[in-house]
């Protein structure tokens, strides 16, 4: 396969990957089986970026909940209480209301 070849997607100059497609755009065929369209990916990017950030917020969240409980001793405690309180001020600031932990208290 001659390097010159150009992606077969209209205005699309990068070189050919794959059957007959660049990396970008055969990455796109391989994981959602389609070419989406700027505007589709703009969104998807919005939106895939904003739920990546909630479900690493969350994530963090129940690790130092759980920390806080299995900690001994009070500059543990302290460390933890520190780090759930610094996660639910970020996740209010992103408009979430963060669950309340019944074994956490305030």
């Amino acid at each position: 396969m001659p390097k010159d070849r150009k992606c077969i997607v209209p205005e699309c100059d990068n070189p050919v990957h794959a059957k007959g497609y660049c990396r970008k755009h055969y990455g796109q065929i391989w994981r959602k089986g389609r070419i989406y369209s700027d505007e589709e990916k703009a969104r998807s990017g919005e939106i895939g970026e904003d739920a990546d950030r909630i479900r690493s917020l969350e994530r963090e969240l129940r690790r130092a909940e759980m920390m806080y409980k299995n900690v001994i001793g009070m500059e543990g405690r302290l460390k933890w209480r520190k780090e759930i309180d610094e996660v639910k001020k970020e996740m209010q600031r992103l408009g979430l209301t963060p669950k309340e932990d019944a074994g956490v208290e305030q």
